[in-house]
């Protein structure tokens, strides 16, 4: 029997950038804005309502070592890098995690925005 390799893109991404960005340039850009979005909601929470209003731990991490701006711009960050490196493990799969990543990161937004959770 024949042995199937694993697609993936993570090699693309770690050789040659420059061709993953260009391949999923529509959604990485969606997933970088709605990631823009999502922190600049997110902190004047911070200042309100405390570092516990987050959930994810790489963002609480960074919040309470660095403060509220540079720890919530640095947990993006790594939140973003996580999520990149995530998707591109699958090819089929890459472009529409990285859509739906940038939707949850939209919706999160509009929630801190508008207080709906």
């Amino acid at each position: 029997m024949k042995r199937r390799r694993f697609r993936t893109n993570l090699r693309i991404l770690l050789r040659r950038p420059r061709v993953f960005l260009r391949a999923y340039r529509w959604a990485l850009a969606f997933l970088l804005l709605a990631a823009a979005a999502d922190a600049a909601s997110t902190i004047p929470d911070i200042g309100t309502l405390g570092y516990d209003i987050e959930t994810h731990p790489a963002m609480r991490f960074m919040m309470r070592a660095f403060g509220p701006l540079w720890g919530c711009i640095l947990g993006k960050a790594v939140q973003v890098a996580i999520a990149v490196t995530v998707a591109s493990l699958w090819r089929t799969w890459c472009p529409w995690l990285l859509w739906l990543c940038g939707l949850t990161y939209f919706l999160a937004a509009v929630s801190n925005t508008f207080r709906l959770l």
